[in-house]
């Protein structure tokens, strides 16, 4: 007999067969967290390198008004991050290299809806957006920058707190991709997706 818990649990994991091998899931996301990272923090190094004319290693968005910088160059730099992380996470799978970002076509895995269909712009959105940018808050690196504009948009220190809360949800995720039939992580339950193998 299966607790309240484990039983409320057992009926919301999907436990349908997916025959994806875990390691080219592993290979993509290690591709795209490199590939993602250097396209969506190209902004930010851009604009530090604009104002300061420094070469030096840019750190994070709390060094604009560290330096005497209005805060709002922190929100233009963050803003822009965030844009080129859809691009790279959300418009390329949409339209470029459909369910595929640059990691999941090397590695020839694609992500689709839970029915086999291309995803759309809700499930991208949601899968991303939601599930890897703001909950699996350390998954990608924009999300750093998604709790650094927080923090200085509400001069309320929530970076820490959310990137705990944030790796304990990759664990999750990481656990159901691992160690369910359907290999199926955390934010792929958010977009209505699966990873399969192109």
């Amino acid at each position: 007999m299966k607790l309240g818990v484990f039983n409320a649990l057992s009926r919301w994991i999907d436990s349908t067969k997916n025959d994806l091998p875990f390691n080219k899931r592993v290979g993509a996301y290690i591709i795209d967290w490199i590939l993602g990272g250097i396209f969506s923090g190209l902004p930010a190094i851009l604009c530090y390198g604009f104002l300061t004319k420094r070469s030096d290693m840019f750190s994070n968005l709390y060094v604009f008004p560290s330096l005497g910088y209005k805060v709002y160059w922190s929100f233009l730099a963050g803003i822009l991050c965030v844009m080129f992380a859809l691009f790279y996470y959300v418009y390329v799978p949409l339209k470029i290299y459909p369910g595929q970002t640059l990691g999941k076509k090397w590695m020839k895995i694609k992500i689709v809806k839970k029915d086999g269909t291309d995803p759309g712009l809700k499930e991208l959105l949601l899968r991303y957006g939601l599930g890897m940018f703001l909950l699996e808050s350390g998954s990608v690196v924009v999300c750093q920058y998604i709790r650094q504009m927080i923090t200085l948009a509400f001069s309320f220190y929530v970076d820490y707190i959310w990137q705990w809360i944030g790796t304990i949800l990759i664990i999750f995720s990481v656990m159901l991709a691992a160690g369910t039939n359907s290999h199926r992580a955390l934010h792929d339950y958010f977009g209505n997706t699966k990873v399969i193998s192109a």
